[in-house]
């Protein structure tokens, strides 16, 4: 399926090369596609209308559109049916292999960095396997959402480092917190507005606030979205360690800041992906807290397809 949408792509940028007069002249109607391929989720609706031009002759006519639903693509068929007993046809895409070419930064701590799996995490995966252009891996080892208890360690700082890089980022993907719970950084409160000003960043949501803005100043027509890790409650560190209950308290006011600033995200963090990963033995994860090679490997899929389904940002 995939092949015969790739090669339907090509003939219908091979046609458009052809310039087309407005009117045949026995007038047949003429139909122009403005874009050969369209780029989008199956779940996104798209006005068929907004992509076709017909022209016909003083007669007139009518426009009909068929639709083929495939694995990988959409392909919508145009019919121009002139009052004049003239008919004509053409075809576009709508491709739901919509990462092609873009380019993503991953943002986040030691799991995105992928220590403890030879620096080679779900991030390198999306490079690697799929069809971006470039996916930039943006995290490393003990970075906050928060300030506290160190500045330097701030993911709102590392952000801004990538300020100027060479790609104006088609998705930008967020994660971290687990440090934080580590540090047992205050939770504080929501902030009632959404000024820099008023976010404490030495408290979890304050900082957590601040590093989403950092992000959405810099890239406000991005995909953006956040990632929560995984359980981790049965991870010690020394003589750190937390339960369910305190992990989910941090995760809940983690969601309360997301939803506020309409930032779409996937929960590792449930059922499902605990069995997935069996965060509760060491097959995928040798300390308990990070991901190995495999499970990376395991992940990465599931970040992919909630990546094509992001919606941008503003």
């Amino acid at each position: 399926m995939k092949k015969l949408c790739l090669l339907l792509i090509l003939c219908l940028f091979i046609s458009s090369c052809n310039a087309k007069p407005k009117v045949e002249e026995d007038g047949t109607p003429v139909i122009n596609i403005k874009e050969d391929t369209i780029f989008l989720s199956k779940d996104e609706s798209f006005d068929n209308d907004s992509n076709v031009e017909v022209t016909f002759d003083s007669d007139g006519g009518n426009v009909e559109y068929s639709i083929e639903e495939r694995e990988d693509c959409r392909i919508v068929t145009v019919k121009a049916i002139g009052n004049n007993g003239k008919e004509s046809s053409s075809s576009f895409v709508i491709d739901y292999q919509i990462t092609r070419e873009k380019n993503a930064i991953v943002f986040g701590d030691s799991i995105v960095f992928g220590l403890f799996a030879d620096n080679y995490s779900f991030v390198d995966h999306l490079k690697d396997d799929y069809d971006f252009n470039d996916v930039v891996k943006a995290g490393l080892p003990d970075f906050r959402v928060s300030t506290y208890p160190d500045a330097n360690k701030w993911l709102g700082e590392l952000v801004k480092r990538h300020y100027y890089d060479d790609y104006d980022y088609d998705y930008v993907i967020l994660q971290g917190g687990v440090n934080d719970v580590l540090h047992d950084t205050p939770i504080g409160e929501l902030s009632a507005d959404k000024n820099y000003e008023s976010f404490n960043t030495d408290t979890f949501m304050g900082g957590l606030e601040a590093y989403i803005y950092n992000v959405t100043t810099k890239w406000p027509n991005a995909k953006i979205g956040y990632i929560i890790t995984y359980d981790t409650s049965s991870y010690t560190d020394g003589e750190k360690t937390w339960s369910k209950d305190v992990y989910k308290q941090y995760n809940d006011a983690l969601k309360e800041v997301l939803n506020k600033w309409n930032v779409e995200y996937l929960d590792l963090s449930t059922d499902e992906f605990s069995e997935l990963l069996k965060t509760d033995q060491p097959d995928n994860m040798d300390d308990g807290l990070h991901l190995n090679l495999y499970g990376h490997e395991i992940i990465a899929p599931y970040v992919y397809e909630w990546m094509k389904g992001l919606k941008r940002y503003s």
